[in-house]
């Protein structure tokens, strides 16, 4: 075994929660050393004035290094998926909004 092997600890995975919610569109608030991820599924009528509501569902925040390793890690799926012959749009899509 390598060094890096030996090194490396067995984490087990335990869902407290198995059910997932849908987004489609991201809103994210940077502050600082923090992040805060914003998901909703997208855009509802309010029937009472008409507007468009973005409902958000989720929040999640994180640091920037957190945020950072996130990136990495859906580069690498979205990239595998890529290779798998899946359509993966290209980085930096109009998919979220960045609010300072």
């Amino acid at each position: 075994m390598t060094d890096q092997q030996t090194r490396q600890q067995q984490i087990k995975v335990r869902y407290s929660e198995t059910s997932a919610t849908f987004a489609s569109q991201f809103i994210v608030n940077i502050n600082g050393d923090e992040l805060i991820l914003n998901c909703s599924p997208g855009p509802l009528a309010d029937p009472s004035s008409g507007e468009s509501i973005l409902p958000v569902d989720c929040r999640i925040g994180m640091t920037m290094s957190a945020a950072r390793r996130l990136h990495d890690v859906l580069t690498r799926v979205l990239t595998q998926q890529g290779s798998a012959g899946e359509d993966v749009p290209p980085a930096g899509g109009s998919t979220g909004n960045v609010q300072q």
